[in-house]
């Protein structure tokens, strides 16, 4: 009786202690088959920035739409080369030109009339009408991300904080009396030139290694001289500010650039 007794005990003891090791294993086995099993027919994650810029010239074919102008709406094309040095660095040259028309907003109210569409000759009197920018810049893009499109494709792009110095041509302010004058003679107003800058943001979207969509929101900063300034009438410099929005393709040289190649 004491050696069955005892050998019982030693089997209950063992059957136990299996027991216990099952049960402290069974989460661990259930925590690997799980993990293998949460991307099957899904798609894989992907880490690291799979399409790089370092290293690689970008060019640009852009157009150029301008926003919330009070006076003349700037419809554009443009051509911009860069070099990215880095990652998160990029330098680059830009040349953007194009047609204006004045907007719905363009209209005079005089007390004792209703309100009409801007004569040329007043028109003649604002700032606003831009003819070509080019200039330089400077991207800096501390955002790399991925997003799924559809749940099967993955989407890479970037966000960049852009910045430069440019050389802005536009179309003269005039006097009234020189406004007046023009119109008698038929003419034009000149063509003049200043230094200015812009500030922006930019993104981008990779298609595939070596073409990306481009998308950039910038403010151009100017400074123009204004004959007829309202108060006093006196003239002035005043201080532009120039919305635009910029939509376009990139082409990167050399094509193929990828991550771990």
């Amino acid at each position: 009786m004491t050696t069955d007794g005892l050998t019982i005990r030693s089997l209950a003891a063992r059957a136990l202690a299996a027991l216990a090791l099952a049960l402290l294993l069974a989460p661990l086995a259930a925590r690997a088959q799980s993990k293998s099993d949460a991307f099957a027919g899904k798609i894989p994650p992907v880490s690291g920035a799979l399409f790089q810029k370092a290293g690689r010239f970008e060019l640009s074919l852009t157009g150029n739409l301008s926003l919330n102008d009070a006076f003349y709406a700037k419809r554009w094309g443009g051509l911009k080369l860069g070099y990215h040095p880095a990652e998160w660095l990029y330098v680059g040259a830009a040349v953007a030109a194009g047609s204006s028309t004045r907007t719905g907003s363009a209209v005079v109210c005089p007390s004792n009339g209703g309100c009409q569409d801007a004569a040329d000759t007043q028109l003649y009197q604002v700032p606003g009408n831009l003819k070509m920018v080019t200039g330089l810049e400077v991207g800096w893009s501390p955002v790399y991300g991925k997003l799924n499109v559809f749940a099967e494709r993955v989407a890479h792009f970037d966000l960049s904080v852009i910045a430069g110095a440019d050389w802005i041509s536009y179309e003269e302010v005039l006097s009234a009396t020189q406004a007046e004058a023009l119109a008698v003679s038929g003419g034009k107003p000149g063509t003049k030139s200043t230094i200015g800058g812009h500030v922006g943001l930019g993104f981008r979207v990779f298609f595939a290694e070596w073409i990306a969509a481009r998308l950039e929101f910038k403010d151009y900063i100017y400074s123009v001289p204004v004959p007829n300034w309202q108060e006093g009438g006196a003239a002035r410099d005043d201080i532009q500010n120039q919305l635009f929005t910029e939509i376009g393709l990139s082409f990167f040289f050399p094509f193929h650039n990828r991550a771990g190649h």
